[in-house]
């Protein structure tokens, strides 16, 4: 074997080492947490300042018009779905659908169906019995302006309107009631 071709071999055998260490790593998490970039928003406090939420305008399925601000003075969870995505679909059943009934006093809980049919969507709400608001984001632009990488994905944000954690990947009721608690309302 020639060195040039021990070298390409030895490359190739690290790229896929690194390749099922990350897949490992993704499998055993069961989703990743992000959150906010700077120092003191990781830190978990309560007064941690995270960045605003974005400012685009979308469409409620009632046909409504609004942004992130129409939620301003209370925590909100949001999520983006769609029902060509299977884990969320069990995640909106199994997760979202019981911690608002449980917890919808006290945290507002919106969906943004994304990049999906319209009708498959409404099915689907029909199918799940979800209660939430929801809204379209249909070319994918709240969801990249989030950061969004995985679905599903959900965004924590305080009542003052900023992005305090993010979540990607599916969560369960038991998680998803965690992450509330931690990033939004601390009891």
């Amino acid at each position: 074997m020639s060195v040039s071709t021990r070298k390409n071999t030895t490359w190739l055998v690290g790229l896929v080492v690194a390749a099922v260490a990350v897949v490992a790593i993704i499998a055993l998490g069961g989703g990743s947490s992000e959150a906010p970039t700077s120092a003191s928003e990781s830190s978990g406090s309560a007064s941690a300042r995270g960045p605003a939420v974005p400012t685009n305008e979308f469409a409620f399925f009632d046909g409504s018009t609004a942004t992130l601000a129409h939620y301003d003075g209370q925590p909100l969870v949001v999520n983006f779905w769609a029902s060509w995505c299977p884990s969320c679909v069990a995640e909106m059943s199994a997760a979202l659908r019981p911690v608002q009934q449980q917890r919808g006093d006290e945290v507002a809980f919106v969906g943004f169906n994304i990049q999906d049919d319209r009708g498959r969507a409404l099915a689907l709400v029909e199918d799940t019995g979800v209660l939430f608001d929801l809204a379209e984001d249909a070319r994918g632009d709240l969801y990249t302006e989030f950061g969004g990488i995985g679905m599903p994905f959900t965004v924590f944000v305080s009542a003052d309107g900023e992005v305090m954690h993010k979540h990607n990947g599916p969560v369960t009721e038991g998680q998803l009631n965690d992450l509330i608690t931690e990033h939004l309302t601390g009891a």
